[in-house]
């Protein structure tokens, strides 16, 4: 473990940022929300006390963006609750959450993709797990496989082009 500065911390946003807003636009649904939940994650990784001993910067960063996500949830589930009649309610904002259309295709499409990684050969699947899911890198899987990485390569390039088929289908 090392001390981690600000300057650590500023570059760690900027090498994280894109992963980061990837991770949280799956799971929102939304890249403008997504973006905004990045910014606010880099706001509070930013306020850490300097000196501050952290074990993995990375995955500090990652349950930073997943607290706010819970938080930013937790808002909307209140929002959801909220009545017509109640006065706190603005009546004159337009409701910032996706339409229900948007909400069943997206659940369409996580289906559709669960089953095409189901699909996927077993060596091939478990390739794309590990960097998709547990966000190893392609030189951590081949270590953790004992494959080379450009087996790791070959392996991600059929899953991805197969998820991409699978999800182009009508």
């Amino acid at each position: 473990m090392s001390e981690v500065t600000q300057h650590d911390l500023s570059a760690l946003v900027r090498e994280h940022a894109p992963d980061l807003q990837q991770f949280l636009a799956r799971r929102l649904g939304c890249v403008d929300t997504a973006k905004d939940l990045v910014q606010d994650t880099f706001l509070r990784v930013l306020q850490n006390k300097p000196g501050e001993v952290l074990g993995n910067p990375r995955a500090f960063l990652f349950r930073v963006a997943t607290n706010l996500l819970i938080d930013h949830h937790r808002r909307q589930q209140h929002r959801d609750t909220m009545t017509l009649d109640d006065p706190e309610r603005p009546l004159d904002q337009a409701d910032q959450g996706p339409s229900i259309e948007r909400v069943v295709w997206s659940k369409q499409q996580v289906a559709r993709l669960t089953r095409a990684i189901e699909e996927l050969p077993p060596k091939c699947r478990q390739v794309f797990l590990l960097i998709k899911f547990h966000h190893l890198t392609h030189a951590e899987v081949a270590t953790k496989l004992g494959i080379a990485q450009s087996t790791v390569v070959k392996h991600m390039i059929k899953a991805v082009d197969f998820c991409r088929s699978r999800l182009d289908e009508p």
